[in-house]
C-alpha cells in the first residue's frame, strides 16, 4: 500500500474514532475524558493499533476503558463502512500512558528542584537568625 495513503487512512481512523466516541459519550455516561492519540496501521491493512490516553481518576479511567473496548466492534464496522474500505482492519486498542508518565516525571523534577532550593533557603534563614541574635543593640 502506498505510504501516503496509509498515513492518511491512519489519520482518518483517529478522527472517526474520536468523533464517534464523542457522540457515544452522550449515550454512555461511563465514557469519561479520553483522547485518541494515534493509529498504527499495518501495510496490508489487516490491523489498526489504536492508542488512547485516559484522563481522570483510576476508577473513571477503568470505566472509560471498559466502555471503549466494548465499543470496539461497533466502531470497527461503522468506520469500515463509512470509509468504504474493501478490507476493514481489525482494531486493537491500547492505552497510551505517555502523557501520564510525562506528568509524573515533571512532578519529580519539580520535587527535586524544591529540595535543591530548600537547603539554600534554610541556610539563609539560619544566617539571618544568627545575625539577629548577635545584634549589639539587642543586648
Amino acid at each position: 500500500m502506498n505510504e501516503i495513503r496509509r498515513l492518511r487512512l491512519e489519520k482518518m481512523i483517529v478522527r472517526e474514532i474520536a468523533e464517534r466516541l464523542h457522540r457515544r459519550k452522550t449515550k454512555d455516561d461511563r465514557i469519561g475524558f479520553v483522547s485518541v492519540v494515534r493509529c498504527d496501521l499495518l501495510p496490508d491493512l489487516s490491523e489498526a493499533h489504536v492508542f488512547f490516553s485516559l484522563f481522570g481518576s483510576d476508577e473513571e479511567n477503568d470505566a472509560t476503558w471498559r466502555a471503549v473496548t466494548m465499543a470496539r466492534r461497533e466502531l470497527q464496522s461503522g468506520i469500515g463502512r463509512d470509509l468504504r474500505l474493501r478490507q476493514t482492519p481489525h482494531f486493537i486498542f491500547s492505552k497510551d500512558d505517555s502523557i501520564r508518565e510525562g506528568d509524573r516525571i515533571l512532578e519529580r523534577m519539580d520535587e527535586e528542584e524544591r529540595r535543591a532550593t530548600r537547603p539554600a533557603a534554610t541556610q539563609t534563614t539560619e544566617t539571618d537568625g544568627d545575625s539577629a541574635g548577635s545584634d549589639p543593640e539587642a543586648e
